[in-house]
């Protein structure tokens, strides 16, 4: 199947403005905590450090980018997976145009966002706060995580066959990588929540564990999302009768990738995400699966948008939006 970004009409991106801002969280206050003597710039002089007061915890970062002429009512938003951050979205590790310029060419306003305690939102004191330390992704489980090929072959950088990740960026994504924490998912939820409260309703585009809270959101706040489309989700969430009853009629599309055999972990979250859909269809909900390879695409890896046809899969996206572009509930 080709698909191509160049079938897109576009036209020369002129932005109007660019914001940035924090939203969500709580403020918590730490007492009995030590004073440190600490030298906070180069070689400048010590000065004491007082760890005792008031944090904020829980926000998460957003960056809008809008244009003079947008083509589209809603703005697409983009929600990166678990141990990333908006990064994802912006530009590919080979250096080719992200999913945010390309989003933005085809007309829509765009919004990347960082998850609680990733990247530019930030962290919080631990234990103090949160209540556990966070958990570190090595280059082999990315290598094997997200499908760019077994794990017994990392030492040899020797892809499956046909890989379309651009192995020789792989270093460039695995610096990409950030602590995460498994343990904040209210936190989070809570935070993108206020986030659509502020700036939906929206166009959400989500990945991996982004893909989980997507599918959680819209029962949530459904009258904030036109429509939803989740890249290799992991996992979803059991939907009983009257969560299909409250989300309206909100269109989803699910992407899967190719080698999902090989791993294991990845067949269960296929699964459970296969019954979410196969509930939401029985309900006559607008659900479109792409599996890629099915549709004759092969060799995509769990980060589509980071592939060497990451334009092509883009385009999809946006001709599935103009065909399925959502109503208010």
């Amino acid at each position: 199947m080709n698909v191509s970004f160049s079938k897109i009409a576009r036209q020369n991106v002129t932005i109007s403005e660019i914001t940035s801002f924090h939203i969500g969280g709580d403020t918590v206050e730490l007492s009995n905590q030590p004073r440190l003597m600490m030298r906070v710039a180069g070689e400048g002089m010590a000065r004491e450090v007082d760890l005792n007061g008031s944090y904020v915890t829980g926000q998460l970062y957003a960056n809008h980018v809008k244009l003079a002429a947008p083509r589209h009512a809603e703005p697409v938003m983009f929600w990166h997976g678990g141990a990333m951050t908006g990064v994802t979205w912006e530009t590919t590790p080979d250096g080719r145009p992200g999913w945010q310029w390309l989003f933005l060419q085809a007309g829509y306003d765009v919004i990347v966002t960082d998850a609680v305690e990733r990247g530019r939102a930030s962290w919080s004191p631990f234990p103090q706060i949160y209540d556990t330390g966070p958990v570190f992704r090595t280059k082999e489980e990315a290598w094997s995580m997200y499908r760019v090929g077994a794990r017994s072959s990392y030492a040899a950088r020797e892809p499956y066959q046909g890989q379309r990740f651009p192995v020789s960026a792989f270093d460039a994504l695995a610096a990409q990588l950030v602590p995460r924490w498994t343990t904040h998912d209210d936190m989070t939820l809570d935070a993108y929540q206020a986030l659509l409260e502020k700036v939906g309703p929206v166009h959400l585009v989500a990945h991996s564990q982004g893909g989980w809270f997507a599918l959680n959101m819209v029962r949530r706040v459904p009258h904030l999302v036109r429509s939803v489309v989740v890249i290799e989700p992991a996992g979803a969430p059991r939907l009983a009768s009257e969560d299909v009853a409250c989300m309206g009629d909100i269109p989803h599309l699910f992407i899967w990738g190719d080698f999902i055999d090989e791993v294991p972990s990845w067949k269960k979250y296929r699964a459970a995400t296969d019954q979410y859909r196969e509930v939401l269809a029985a309900a006559g909900k607008q659900t479109r699966e792409m599996d890629l390879p099915v549709m004759g695409i092969r060799g995509n890896s769990h980060v589509p948008m980071m592939d060497d046809n990451s334009a092509d899969i883009a385009a999809l996206v946006v001709d599935w939006l103009a065909q399925n572009p959502g109503a208010a509930i």
